[in-house]
């Protein structure tokens, strides 16, 4: 469990790289003379993204960082090491910890203290419902003008590739209080099918549910491993259903019937809906129900503690999941099987030949800065510096810790930016380097990928972790911009009022009828009273709290 894990942050923290892809705020506070000396010596910084001060400044921020496998040479420290010493170097401004945890948990705990308190450090990272918080208290700073004056160009162009759905989410009455974190499309579920069996069955790659189901079905009866046993079943899930960035989710199910679980979305009239109370729902747990009833859908997965052991057991040649199962749990498959050839599938589709998939939510943390702090554009030039130290595109800090193993998570704030299709544009950048034979314009982790990919080609499966990467990078991303895709965007993230004080309760009765549904003990009709029970116990007012946020 652990090396899967590892190898999901492996992939994770290079997708992030390769994306072309914090408590007492008390400064030292000067004087009124030297604070207007400050001022004027520090002229020369102003309106430039990356501009150094004459004088040094502070900027004290809070940190979550666990530091228990953290080893730096030289005797370096968290808050002590290179990158810091290099802002300090480049901006003049010298980073320091009001706190620093080492658990998340810990740093919720610590920020609703110091948001509970006004005790702010100058810089912090919150969530959404921090962020209305402190613009509500007026704790944090308008950062609009420090935006317009001071973003890089490359963290620009990443929010502008979301369009307004990010720099929307931290704007209030048109001023902009937050740095958002943006999180990286291309993340959804589709099918990844074993070709070695459907070639033992002699079947094609399925295109529609009926399709997928008749693959199922033979994979179960057919005995595709050869063992004589049948011990074989159709494909498994997650006793919750869906679930964004995961394996095993029901999701391309539920898409074929231009379903979705969980979102608020445009009914057919134009007018916001919660997405699991459609008709469209109804008819793909009917589905569902069926293929559980026939076998196919997994007779253990509402119980099943973990759904991979029977990927790795290569007990089902059909699993769903994002672009990157080859990282993680398909190269178990592989090694206790090495004929095993998964390949991924958009699919499957609807009536229309269209693979439905939703939005996720495009960010999910936001920086911030306490309003008391003097240099709030500081906060941005030093964002600029490190996004683009770790896009590798500063020549400054680009061989700082080179080949140690670093991560980036080091540097001061942890706050993922990308463009939106970053998992993508590395695949295409990639993909022409290999048909081309040319890697030489690659940076150094695409080329790790093109590396992966031509070792692999030579030996395959040799190295699992070449496999991995070639797998992944090559055969998943690329499903990413298939053209069969049709993106249905959620029209609100976050939570209301009400949300917050009913949410769980509807989200139980949700999950525990479906479920019910799904397994037979409840006929497909209980639909209708659940869609009922919804409204009434809070969905209404849900809904019209969301019309008038999206209305204002």
């Amino acid at each position: 469990m652990q090396k899967r894990i590892t190898l999901l942050l492996l992939a994770s923290l290079l997708l992030l790289l390769t994306a072309c892809g914090n408590t007492n705020n008390a400064v030292d506070k000067p004087s009124s003379t030297d604070k207007k000396n400050n001022t004027s010596n520090n002229e020369s910084a102003a309106k430039d993204p990356h501009g150094k001060y004459d004088e040094p400044i502070t900027l004290k921020i809070a940190k979550n960082y666990g530091t228990k496998d953290l080893k730096l040479p030289n005797g370096d420290t968290l808050e002590n090491n290179e990158y810091y010493r290099y802002l300090e170097k480049k901006l003049n401004v010298k980073i320091s910890f009001a706190w620093q945890t080492e658990t998340a948990d810990a740093y919720q705990q610590k920020i609703g203290v110091a948001i509970a308190s006004q005790d702010l450090p100058d810089a912090f990272i919150v969530n959404e419902q921090q962020l209305k918080q402190l613009v509500k208290a007026d704790l944090v700073a308008d950062l609009t003008d420090v935006y317009k004056n001071y973003v890089g160009e490359l963290i620009k162009g990443y929010y502008d590739s979301y369009g307004d759905r990010v720099l929307s989410r931290a704007t209030f009455d048109g001023k902009l209080y937050a740095f958002p974190n943006t999180e990286i499309g291309g993340q959804h579920s589709f099918t990844w099918i074993r070709q070695d069996w459907l070639d033992k069955v002699g079947m094609q790659m399925p295109t529609t549910v009926d399709e997928l189901e008749a693959v199922a079905k033979a994979f179960i009866e057919k005995d595709p491993d050869g063992n004589g046993k049948a011990d074989t079943i159709g494909f498994t899930g997650l006793p919750q259903l869906s679930a964004w960035n995961s394996s095993n989710t029901l999701d391309p199910i539920f898409g074929a019937y231009k379903a979705f679980k969980g979102l608020f979305i445009n009914d057919a009239s134009g007018e916001v809906a919660y997405s699991s109370t459609l008709p469209e729902m109804k008819t793909a747990l009917a589905k569902l129900q069926e293929l559980y009833k026939k076998d196919i859908l997994d007779k253990e997965f509402a119980v099943r503690k973990d759904p991979n052991e029977l990927i790795a057991g290569n007990k089902v040649g059909i699993m769903f999941g994002p672009w990157w199962m080859p990282y993680s749990p398909l190269p178990d498959s592989v090694k206790n099987d090495m004929k095993a050839e998964w390949k991924p599938l958009t699919g499957p589709l609807d009536s229309e030949g269209k693979f439905n998939i939703s939005d996720q939510d495009p960010t999910t943390s936001f920086l911030v800065v306490n309003k008391k702090y003097e240099h709030p554009e500081a906060v941005l030039k030093v964002l600029n510096t490190q996004t683009e130290g770790i896009r590798f595109l500063d020549p400054g800090s680009a061989d700082i810790y080179k080949g140690l193993g670093i991560d980036w998570g080091i540097w001061p704030f942890a706050l993922q930016l990308s463009n939106e299709s970053a998992a993508y544009d590395v695949y295409v950048e990639l993909k022409k380097a290999i048909d081309d034979k040319d890697p030489s314009k690659l940076n150094d982790e695409v080329k790790g990928f093109y590396n992966d990919y031509m070792k692999n080609k030579e030996n395959p499966k040799k190295d699992l972790v070449a496999w991995s990467s070639a797998v992944a990078r090559v055969d998943g991303t690329a499903e990413i911009g298939s053209d069969k895709l049709n993106i249905v965007r959620n029209v609100f993230f976050g939570k209301t009022a009400t949300m917050q004080r009913k949410w769980a309760i509807l989200t139980k009765l949700e999950n525990e009828t479906f479920l019910k549904i799904i397994l037979g003990d409840e006929p497909i009709e209980k639909f209708d009273d659940f869609v009922k029970e919804w409204n009434k116990l809070g969905g209404d007012e849900v809904l019209k709290e969301i019309k008038a946020e999206i209305e204002k």
